[in-house]
């Protein structure tokens, strides 16, 4: 009998998906929210920080930092003042339309 690399769990799991779709919690690495929107406060005011910070400091692309915080922000899951919410909402929002 050969032993496989992989559990069997994660193999049912992965041929439960279609094809091209992968549920975001198994591919990305979940960052403290608080960290996210801590970040994210330091560095609105200056369009919300370089791709290469976000990426060497939580892992992830531009794209996926700043949908993870607007949605934090939108679902108020950490609080923010309402005023400061709302700029970095627009930060995220900016960032995500122009793709970086």
């Amino acid at each position: 009998m050969t032993s496989t690399p992989f559990p069997v769990a994660s193999r049912a799991a992965s041929s439960s998906t279609t094809l091209g779709a992968t549920p975001a919690a198994e591919t990305l690495p979940a960052p403290d929210d608080h960290a996210v929107i801590g970040f994210l406060q330091r560095w609105y005011a200056y369009g919300g920080g370089r791709s290469e910070d976000i990426l060497v400091e939580f892992g992830l692309s531009t794209t996926q930092f700043f949908t993870r915080a607007k949605d934090l922000l939108e679902s108020k899951a950490v609080r923010v003042d309402p005023a400061v919410a709302d700029a970095m909402l627009t930060v995220c929002r900016k960032r995500l339309w122009l793709g970086q």
